[in-house]
């Protein structure tokens, strides 16, 4: 029960932050973390955050075969699993449903480049996996093709997937994401939406895959 036990911790300590910086509410969203190659640490799945201890997170294979812990991975499972073989700078995953978030996946719009930090920490504009049910290989699949090389995508009518380096830049992410869904709502109340220059784009795009490398 004690293998991974550092991994796990973190994967906990994570799901645990959602909650204090109001970015899940209960049970809901799921946080993991690569381990070696073909493992991952994750949250279990409809358990309350703050009843877990870090042997409850769930540590299995990409095909979701458990190898430690006695709980049932999150259903969101594939959805992980499709970010570590699509992406391999991609060492951490949170899959969250903050407030401003929500509402923006609600609009089935993508989000233009507004932001500077949007391009320098998220990668640029902020694209939307259409609808499928939670824990289907759609949404799985679609949620990968919105992320892209990105480090946040939206989820039609759902919530959000923020990815890093690590836990702390997969945190990162999702408050970043937070802050411009809220930025893109109140300015869109107010008209056109004043995106950023292409030629600025194009070099903090720039900028943002030399910083992944």
């Amino acid at each position: 029960m004690t293998e991974w036990l550092e991994e796990r911790q973190r994967v906990l300590q994570a799901a645990q932050q959602l909650l204090v910086k109001r970015l899940t509410v209960g049970s809901s969203g799921n946080v993991s973390q690569r381990v070696g190659d073909e493992l991952l640490a994750i949250t279990p799945n409809r358990r309350y955050t703050e009843d877990l201890t870090p042997t409850d997170i769930v540590v299995a294979t990409f095909e979701g075969d458990v190898v430690a812990g006695e709980g049932i991975p999150s259903s969101e499972l594939m959805m992980h699993v499709g970010v570590y073989q699509a992406r391999p700078d991609v060492l951490a995953v949170i899959h969250a449903h903050p407030r401003y978030v929500s509402a923006a996946a609600v609009t089935g719009r993508a989000i233009p480049p507004i932001l500077e930090d949007q391009m320098i920490y998220l990668g640029g504009q902020i694209e939307v996996a259409g609808h499928a049910m939670s824990g289907s290989d759609e949404l799985a699949a679609a949620a990968v093709a919105a992320l892209g090389d990105r480090h946040a995508c939206l989820l039609a009518n759902h919530g959000a997937m923020a990815v890093g380096r690590d836990l702390r830049a997969a945190l990162y992410a999702c408050e970043y994401l937070e802050k411009l869904c809220q930025a893109f709502l109140w300015a869109s109340l107010l008209g056109p939406l004043n995106v950023m220059p292409p030629d600025v784009v194009e070099t903090e795009r720039a900028f943002f895959k030399m910083m992944r490398m």
